[in-house]
């Protein structure tokens, strides 16, 4: 029986650089190999006189400014070329521009990066293809923004007793949103929003003796919103 492995070839690995706020993006081609830039922190050195069992000790430091190069086929005057040509030349004059970097490996995660152009060094040669290196100073990682989900439900605390309160738990969260809040009751036509009653907690009433309570949360960032509801209360009771 044949067997395959589930290693992948880099045939279809995406490389581009965006301009601008909106920003233009501009494929850059003829990469045959490429990486991700690493930036490991750089440690710092905090042995003293009373470091345990002789040891030296470290901590943390910052993130370096990465070096990252890419061999190119050089196809003079394609888009590519132009670009680099032209970042290159602003950093050779002392006017850089920063720019995205995006790699999207075959198959792979996307990784966004902002960055300068260092250097566009062709190489010419009688007997093999024409490359250029081009060099790169990366600058950091850009994690891109998302909307928020939903990764544990939220759920009510209290009793569901007339006079009680009942606190919304929003549950877990990504992407840090900001909460609001629909309190609902079902009088056996299915749950309907309970009018007025809109923050992290409710005090039970008399009017919902018998029925069962939700909550709805709705989480809120920059990117986008989700609406997540509870499980029930028990039926209220006086």
């Amino acid at each position: 029986m044949t067997q395959f492995s589930l290693v992948d070839i880099g045939y279809g690995t995406k490389i581009r650089i965006g301009r601008g706020g909106g920003p233009a993006w501009t494929n850059i081609m003829g990469a045959e190999k490429a990486s991700v830039p690493s930036q490991p922190p750089e440690d710092i050195d905090v042995t003293h006189f009373d470091s345990p069992d002789r040891t030296r000790e470290t901590m943390p430091g910052m993130k370096a400014v990465a070096d990252y190069g890419l061999e190119l086929q050089y196809w003079t005057g394609s888009p590519t070329d132009l670009l680099l040509q032209e970042l290159s030349d602003l950093t050779g004059a002392g006017t850089r521009e920063l720019v995205l970097l995006e790699i999207t490996p075959n198959g792979g995660t996307t990784v966004m990066y902002q960055c300068y152009v260092n250097e566009y060094v062709p190489s010419m040669s009688v007997g093999e293809k024409q490359m250029v290196a081009a060099s790169f100073k990366v600058m950091g990682r850009i994690i891109t923004a998302a909307a928020p989900t939903s990764s544990l439900l939220p759920s009510i605390s209290g009793i569901a007793q007339v006079g009680q309160t009942l606190t919304a738990m929003v549950g877990a969260w990504t992407e840090a949103p900001t909460f609001t809040y629909q309190w609902q009751e079902d009088a056996g036509a299915g749950f309907v929003d309970i009018g007025g009653e809109t923050g992290a907690t409710t005090v039970v009433v008399v009017g919902s003796i018998g029925f069962p309570i939700q909550v709805v949360v709705t989480g809120t960032n920059t990117e986008g919103t989700a609406s997540v509801t509870s499980g029930s209360s028990s039926d209220v009771v006086a």
